[in-house]
């Protein structure tokens, strides 16, 4: 980890309320791994406190550019979506685990919701750029067609890709499990990867672990301090009732039969 000044070059918003931040940090493009986050300072000053954590959407060491996802949902991420390029950000980073890479000529799946493409974009990439010849096929589902981010990001970096939304406006109508629960029993994938909300990464560690799958999960967690010391991120640990793991320290990424699905 280490602590690192970015430059905002171009701002998009990819659809509504949705933005990616091109950033100029050669420091981060440098070190991050698929599946890092960074810790970001939304101001220079204490308004609003606290930083706020995304996930690396990509990162390109040649140009030293990364690109991060943005949610306008609150009062932070409203101030970002906002700030004219050249903005100055403060920010923390790599940090957490990130994917557990696999071994070539394997079958992945790789299930997004939401913004939680964003770390998978960047392991999609990752494999895209690599010898790793495994066959990567992507699964994102949403509500509707408009909360589809950045999926054209997505799809290119996979060998197969699938859309799915509940209302059917685009790609197949129904929830993102369901096409995974038929994957799973028709091609028997080595791995899965996902990231998205809650419910969703429930539903698919369970899964996986009830048809034994392989399966990491990227947590998307409320952080204060992104470095470990607050514990205001912290997830059930599977087999303890008493004990918890820190989503910025041991994580972002689990083994789904590491968390303990049934008390989240």
């Amino acid at each position: 980890m280490s602590r690192a000044v970015a430059r905002l070059l171009h701002r998009e918003e990819v659809t509504p309320g949705h933005y990616v931040l091109h950033l100029k940090c050669p420091e981060i493009a440098e070190q991050a791994a698929p599946g890092q986050f960074v810790h970001l300072r939304v101001s220079g000053g204490l308004d609003p406190l606290l930083r706020r954590p995304f996930s690396i959407m990509l990162a390109d060491p040649g140009s030293g550019e990364i690109r991060l996802l943005v949610r306008s949902v609150g009062r932070g991420t409203e101030a970002i979506a906002a700030h004219a390029d050249g903005t100055v950000y403060d920010l923390l980073g790599p940090l957490g685990n990130g994917w557990e890479l696999p071994v070539a000529d394997e079958r992945l799946v790789l299930v997004a919701g939401g913004v939680g493409v964003a770390p998978l974009i960047c392991l999609a990439n990752h494999l895209r750029l690599s010898t790793n010849m495994s066959h990567v096929h992507s699964l994102f589902g949403a509500a509707t067609e408009d909360l589809l981010v950045c999926w054209t990001e997505f799809s290119s970096r996979c060998d197969q890709f699938t859309a799915v939304t509940e209302d059917g406006s685009a790609g197949e109508e129904g929830l993102v499990t369901e096409v995974l629960a038929a994957e799973i029993a028709e091609h028997q994938p080595d791995r899965v990867y996902a990231c998205g909300p809650r419910g969703m990464l429930a539903a698919v560690g369970t899964m996986c672990l009830v048809t034994g799958t392989s399966c990491q999960v990227s947590m998307e967690q409320w952080m204060g301090c992104g470095v470990g010391a607050c514990l205001g991120c912290v997830v059930p640990r599977a087999g303890d009732q008493d004990e918890y793991v820190r989503v910025c320290n041991e994580g972002p990424v689990f083994q789904a039969n590491e968390i303990a699905w049934n008390r989240m």
